[in-house]
Parts: structure tokens; sequence; C-alpha cells
């Protein structure tokens, strides 16, 4: 095989993969132990997680559902821990879709 048909092969891969990290899963908690955590609506924070009661911090899902009460705002969830960062935006019935990531606090 070819260097060009590898690395074509090895994008192609990487494009169909890149989906599912895209996504938010409903499980995921909304709780870093250093940094901060929140759901927003209309860029006003909703839920915002205490970084040590990570036992009683709310999940995508839980969000999902306080999202589904008032579907017609701008829902965010924010995720910034040292060293990653990711910022989702609810476009949907329970889809939570990446629209920007950075390198954390670091």
């Amino acid at each position: 095989m070819s260097i060009l048909q590898e690395t074509l092969r090895a994008s192609a891969a990487a494009l169909l993969s890149r989906g599912a990290d895209e996504l938010l899963d409903l499980d995921t908690q909304l709780a870093v132990c250093v940094g901060y955590a929140a759901l927003t609506r209309d860029g006003v924070p909703v839920y915002e997680a205490d970084g040590f009661a990570i036992e009683d911090a709310w999940t995508a899902r839980d969000a999902e559902r306080r999202a589904a009460e008032e579907p017609e705002h701008d829902w965010r969830i924010h995720l910034v821990a040292l060293r990653d960062e990711r910022h989702y935006r609810r476009c949907g019935d329970a889809r939570w879709l990446l629209y920007e990531r950075g390198y954390g606090l670091s």
C-alpha cells in the first residue's frame, strides 16, 4: 500500500470515529475535581458543581431533563478541568454536541 493510500485510510478512519467523541454521553457527570463544571441557560448558570461533592453531581441526563422543560433556550454544558476543557451545546433531544475544546486551566 502506498503512503498516500495509508494516509487517506487513516484520515477516513479518524473522520468516521470523530462523531463519537463530539457527542456527550448522558451518563457523564457534570463535575471536575479541580476546575469548573456547569449547566447554563442563555449564558446564565442553572447548575454549578462543587468539585468536592462528586457523589452529588448531576449527570448530563439530569441536565437533559432540565433542558427538555424549556427547549427554546440556549443550553450548554461546560467542563473545565486542569488539562482539558470541553463545552457542549444542546442540539436536539438528548444530543449535546461538542462545540469547543481547550487545554483547561493549565
